[in-house]
């Protein structure tokens, strides 16, 4: 069976990923998954919550997004979801090797110049490094 990882950062264009991931899905008969990542690199707290504690709370906002985006967007298709920790490239990767993916779907916010020079892009790490087909999702 066809398999697709659909990876969303919980942000307000995860429902655009998610559908355009559905919808592929939907049309190949493919069995799906919902993948978010807690960027365990970039926790930091004030002091009142640890970094395992904040990755704790990210993670159960992560397991509600997905129910958001189950009720919404996939409603009645079974959708399997995973809420990993550490760099998002990495374990985008290593999630859809494990789960034994046929594709990955994930968007793209276009950042261009300092902005992605100082971050990074999640998006062109795993276009350089995937041996998977890859759709991606432009979200301007």
């Amino acid at each position: 069976m066809y398999k697709i990882l659909i990876a969303v950062d919980g942000g307000p264009t995860s429902e655009r990923v998610a559908s355009q991931g559905f919808e592929l899905g939907r049309q190949l008969n493919a069995e799906m998954a919902l993948l978010s990542v807690v960027d365990t690199a970039l926790l930091a707290t004030d002091g009142g919550v640890t970094p395992k504690e904040m990755a704790t709370l990210i993670k159960n906002d992560f397991i509600t997004g997905h129910q958001l985006l189950i009720d919404h967007v996939f409603k009645n298709s079974k959708v399997w979801t995973f809420v990993e920790e550490g760099k998002p490239f990495e374990a985008i990767l290593k999630a859809a090797g494990e789960w034994g993916a046929n594709l990955i779907v994930l968007g793209t916010h276009g950042k261009g110049g300092l902005a992605h020079l100082f971050m990074g892009s999640v998006t062109d790490k795993i276009i350089r490094h995937s041996m998977l087909p890859l759709l991606i999702v432009p979200l301007r």
